[in-house]
C-alpha cells in the first residue's frame, strides 16, 4: 500500500524538476510549522517585545527565513512555467482557463497546462505566501523598533488566511489528483 501511494506521489510530480520536488517539499513544510506555530502565539499590538513567548519568536525568526527560500522557490518556478503560464489574467488571456473550468463542471479534473487554471492557482499561491511573508516582514520589523502596529498585524493576519486557504485547496486538490491517478491505475 505505501509503495503504492509513493508511486502516485511521484506521478503527480514526475513533471516536475528535482531542484523544484525539493523547494516544494520544504516550502510545504515550512508553511504546515508556520501554521501549527501561530495557533500557539499570543502576540498582541500592546505585547511587550520582552513577554513574547518562545513559540511566537520562533514563528517569527522561521518566517524570516521562509523569505529567501520562498523568493527562490518562485524564481524557479517563473523560469519552468513562465510569467505568463501563471498569471494569464494579467495578459487577458482566458481561454484555457475556460476550457478548464468547463472540464470541472463534467466532474473531471483538467491536466496541468500552460496559462491552465492550476498554473493560474500555482501563480496566486506563490503571490499568497509572498504576501504573507511580506506582511509579516514588514510586521517585525516595525514590532523590534516598539511600536507592535496593530494595523500591521492585522493586514498580516488576514494575509495569511489567504495562504492557509491556498494550503489546504492546494492539498485537497492534490489528494483528488493522487485519488484520480488511484483509480486509473
Amino acid at each position: 500500500m505505501a509503495s503504492r501511494i509513493n508511486e502516485g506521489f511521484n506521478a503527480l510530480f514526475e513533471n516536475l524538476p528535482r531542484s523544484e520536488k525539493i523547494l516544494h517539499l520544504l516550502v510545504l513544510t515550512w508553511v504546515l510549522v508556520q501554521i501549527l506555530s501561530s495557533s500557539f502565539m499570543h502576540v498582541h499590538p500592546d505585547t511587550a517585545w520582552s513577554n513574547i513567548n518562545m513559540i511566537s519568536q520562533v514563528h517569527m525568526y522561521s518566517g524570516l527565513a521562509l523569505l529567501p527560500i520562498s523568493l527562490i522557490f518562485m524564481t524557479v518556478v517563473i523560469r519552468r512555467r513562465t510569467f505568463a503560464d501563471l498569471y494569464p489574467w494579467l495578459y487577458k488571456n482566458f481561454a484555457v482557463i475556460a476550457e478548464d473550468i468547463k472540464t470541472l463542471f463534467t466532474f473531471r479534473l483538467p491536466k496541468a497546462r500552460p496559462a491552465g487554471l492550476s498554473a493560474t492557482i500555482e501563480g496566486l499561491g506563490l503571490l499568497a505566501l509572498l504576501l504573507a511573508i511580506f506582511t509579516g516582514c514588514l510586521w517585525y520589523a516595525d514590532a523590534v523598533t516598539g511600536h507592535m502596529s496593530a494595523l500591521l498585524l492585522e493586514i498580516h493576519k488576514s494575509s495569511v488566511g489567504l495562504i492557509e486557504t491556498y494550503f489546504y485547496a492546494h492539498g485537497l486538490f492534490g489528494l483528488l489528483h493522487l485519488i484520480e491517478w488511484w483509480r486509473s491505475n
